[in-house]
């Protein structure tokens, strides 16, 4: 993916991003639309509904001022004060159409009472309100001059006086339940903001972990890309520079076989022959390595396995090592009963040659070389050890990354890439294997692997590995 590419992926996702987000403040927005609404309409019913029940106080009023002037021979229209009374008491308790005013003209409805509480209050209204109308006509019945009538005109404004009180605490009730309606929509309008305005910033949140992420995997790439350049720079220097040494070292002893044939003493063309034949194998090994090396960063290094004996692998990679040891001490310590191991014995052999040449490489001439293998629980464990100036602490574990080379002194007298470590630990990982390095500074180093024990082994394949030995 190109730059511009990885760009305006960014981009895009930011912008699907932000419209999510955008989205759901809309969505906060329109949720929250209907019920300010249904709080608006719900402020006006109730507002209807009180101001109606409140209104039933000046009606009450009235109907008791009427009752009064009829008594006193007075023409009023009481009997429509009372018919109004009854039928807002009954659109109060059930709902319905009543009039919005005394005289006739507009009607609203209304609704039923809206809890049983209310509902409760309203009937005892109106079992009040009953009394009250059959103790005023009885009232109105009555003549100045009886002795009932100043009693019953104070029983009428007794009931008068309760229905007022009853109409009030009615009117109380309403207007609480309305108030607690408002503060239950209210709250329920907050929590839906409060869960989507949640959700937005969780959503951005995410947003910038996800952004986080992207510019700590950029930059991870970034350093990745840098490092394959500086290792392919490391690569081409190396291996123009291993090339050249030994190809250098072959033209020059062919031109002094080719300039005088016949003048050069016996021993000095076989030491020139000898000569081109251990660069030739040092090229060889070379090329070796970085095929290696390529089958293993492409994953292609499947171990082509089969069972073999210890002896017999460590066998073979000392005779391919060979004029390498030179005149140095060699010592081998494997005890007998070492059971056989199920590996690719081409690739196990090259891990002894790397591992007995860099030995041989990393110390002086007059030092012994040691190689031994033992079990260990279900592993065979084999330990190359040489003595020279060792490695660092610190580069234990470099020493296995390609083109990696310890910088001690001398660092550029010793030919190599850095890369027979790392094949090495390629190879017996591919095996299911481990290894390590272990060194004191200045006295002796050592690696070490192990290689799993696939057991228990077939009877044909343990006889025929011991047959290839014999």
């Amino acid at each position: 993916m190109t730059d511009e590419e990885s760009v305006s992926g960014r981009l895009r996702g930011a912008n699907w991003t932000f419209a999510g987000i955008f989205g759901l403040l809309a969505i906060t927005a329109l949720s929250v639309v209907p019920l300010t609404v249904t709080i608006h309409h719900l402020g006006q019913s109730s507002a209807m509904v009180i101001d109606i029940a409140g209104q039933q106080r000046m009606l009450l009023e009235r109907y008791m001022k009427e009752v009064l002037l009829a008594s006193d021979g007075v023409s009023v229209p009481y009997q429509k004060t009372r018919g109004l009374l009854i039928q807002r008491l009954n659109a109060l308790i059930s709902g319905g159409t009543t009039a919005a005013m005394i005289d006739p003209g507009e009607t609203i409805v209304l609704p039923p009472s809206p809890s049983g509480e209310i509902r409760a209050a309203l009937l005892e209204q109106q079992r009040l309100l009953e009394r009250f109308v059959v103790n005023a006509d009885l009232f109105l019945r009555t003549p100045r001059a009886a002795v009932e009538f100043a009693g019953r005109r104070e029983s009428v404004l007794a009931d008068n006086a309760m229905l007022l009180q009853v109409s009030n605490e009615a009117v109380a009730m309403l207007a609480r339940h309305s108030e607690a309606r408002v503060r239950a929509l209210i709250g329920w309008e907050v929590i839906v903001v409060v869960l989507i305005v949640a959700l937005a910033l969780a959503r951005t949140w995410q947003y910038m972990q996800v952004e986080r992420s992207l510019r700590r995997s950029q930059a991870t790439a970034m350093r990745a890309l840098q490092q394959s350049d500086a290792v392919k720079s490391s690569l081409l220097s190396s291996v123009s520079h291993e090339l050249r040494t030994p190809l250098t070292a072959i033209k020059s002893m062919l031109f002094n076989l080719q300039e005088n044939p016949a003048g050069q003493p016996d021993h000095v063309r076989e030491e020139f022959l000898r000569g081109i034949d251990d660069e030739v194998d040092y090229l060889d090994r070379l090329v070796g390595n970085l095929l290696d090396m390529s089958r293993l960063e492409a994953g292609v290094l499947a171990p082509n396995r089969e069972w073999h004996v210890v002896e017999e692998l460590v066998e073979a990679a000392v005779r391919r090592v060979g004029r390498r040891l030179g005149c140095r001490t060699l010592h081998i310590d494997l005890p007998p009963g070492l059971p056989p191991v199920y590996v690719d014995g081409v690739a196990i052999q090259q891990v002894f040659v790397n591992l007995l040449d860099n030995a041989v490489k990393f110390s002086p001439r007059d030092t012994p070389i040691s190689l031994r293998a033992a079990m260990k629980k279900e592993m065979v464990e084999v330990i190359v050890m040489n003595q020279g100036a060792g490695i660092p602490t610190g580069d234990l574990e470099l020493v296995f990354e390609r083109f990696y080379r310890v910088n001690a002194p001398p660092p550029r007298t010793i030919p190599g890439t850095g890369l027979g470590l790392a094949i090495c630990k390629g190879i017996i990982e591919a095996h299911g294997g481990r290894i390590a390095a272990s060194s004191i500074p200045g006295r002796e180093t050592s690696i070490r692997f192990e290689l799993p024990v696939a057991t228990p082994a077939p009877v044909g394949a343990l006889g025929e590995a011991h047959g290839r030995t014999r």
